[in-house]
C-alpha cells in the first residue's frame, strides 16, 4: 500500500528534480532517520555476514531504483507499474536458476495470472518499448535477484537486531552509490540528458513530499518489514503479494482522483488477487 503511491509522487516531482539526484537524496534521508532509530543495532552488530548481505542488498537495491526512477521520467507511470510488475514472472526463474529452488506449480500459475492480471490493470499504451521501458525492466529483473537474495540467503539468522542494522546499510550503500554516480557525472561533463545527469533539482511542494513520502515511509518503514519478515518465505509467494501493489494504486486513484474501473480493469485487478492467494493454498508456498 505504501509502495503504490510513489509512482505518482515521484512522477509530479521528476520536472523539478533529476532521477539519480531523487533517488541519491531520498536514500540519504533515508539513512538518516533508520541511523537515528536503530544506531544501537550499528554498535551492537560487527558480524561480517550481516555486512555482506547489507552490501549485496544495497547494491541491488540500489541498482533497481535507479533504473526504475530514471525509467519512470521517460515512460508512463501506467506503462512503470506494469513492467516494474514482471518482477512476478521473474522471481521464479531466478529462483531456479540461481538458488536451484523449484517453484510449486501453483506459484508458476500464479506468476502467469498474475502477470496477465498487471497487464489488464495498468493498461499500458500500445506500442514499442522506449528506453524508458527497457530500464524499468532492468529494475524489475534486479529485484527479482533481491527478492530471491533476502529469501534463501540466511538473512533471518541475524534477528530482530540485525534487522534495523541491514535497513541502515542498504540505505546508506544505495546513496553512497548515488553520490558516485554524480561524482562520475561531474568528471565526465555528463550532461542533464544523458543516464548519470546532473545533480540538478529545484526544491518546490512536489520535490519535497515526494521525498519525505519515499524516504520514510516508502523506504525506512517498508525497508524494516520486508527485512524483517521475509526471509525464509518462499521468494515466488512474497512476489506475488507485492503484485497487489497496482492494485492498492488503483485505490488510491479512486479515492484521490475520482477515477473509475473499467470491466477489464476489474478483471485484472481480480486476476491479481487471485494470483496472489494461490501459493498460500498448499502448504509448498512457503518454506523455511
Amino acid at each position: 500500500m505504501l509502495w503504490a503511491g510513489t509512482f505518482l509522487l515521484i512522477k509530479r516531482a521528476l520536472p523539478w528534480c533529476d532521477p539519480i539526484a531523487f533517488v541519491t537524496l531520498r536514500f540519504a534521508l533515508a539513512s538518516v532517520v533508520a541511523v537515528v532509530v536503530w544506531h544501537a543495532s550499528i554498535r551492537r552488530r560487527t558480524d561480517r555476514h550481516l555486512w555482506k548481505h547489507g552490501a549485496v542488498l544495497g547494491i541491488t537495491y540500489a541498482i533497481g531504483f535507479f533504473l526504475q526512477t530514471w525509467g519512470l521520467e521517460r515512460t508512463t507511470i501506467a506503462r512503470s507499474a506494469l513492467f516494474t510488475g514482471t518482477f512476478v514472472v521473474f522471481v521464479p526463474i531466478v529462483q531456479r536458476w540461481i538458488w536451484r529452488r523449484h517453484p510449486t506449480r501453483r506459484e508458476w500459475w500464479g506468476a502467469v495470472l498474475g502477470m496477465l492480471g498487471i497487464a489488464l490493470l495498468a493498461r499500458p499504451e500500445a506500442g514499442s518499448l522506449n528506453a524508458g521501458d527497457w530500464a524499468t525492466l532492468g529494475g524489475a529483473l534486479v529485484w527479482s535477484y533481491y527478492m530471491g537474495y533476502m529469501s534463501y540467503a540466511g538473512i533471518e539468522t541475524l534477528g530482530s537486531v540485525g534487522t534495523g542494522a541491514l535497513v541502515v546499510i542498504q540505505c546508506g550503500v544505495t546513496a553512497t552509490l548515488g553520490g558516485a554516480l554524480h561524482l562520475l557525472a561531474y568528471g565526465l561533463h555528463s550532461a542533464d540528458e544523458h543516464f548519470l545527469g546532473k545533480f540538478a533539482i529545484v526544491w518546490n511542494g512536489d520535490v519535497v513530499i515526494a521525498l519525505f513520502y519515499t524516504s520514510v515511509l516508502a523506504t525506512v518503514v517498508t525497508t524494516y518489514i520486508q527485512t524483517r519478515v521475509q526471509p525464509g518465505i518462499s521468494a515466488a509467494r512474497v512476489a506475488l503479494i507485492f503484485a497487489l501493489e497496482p492494485v492498492f494504486a488503483t485505490i488510491l486513484g479512486i479515492v484521490a482522483q475520482d477515477e473509475r474501473l473499467r470491466p477489464m480493469e476489474m478483471l485484472g485487478a481480480s486476476m491479481i488477487v487471485t494470483a496472489a492467494m494461490l501459493p498460500a493454498l498448499t502448504a509448498g508456498g512457503v518454506r523455511r
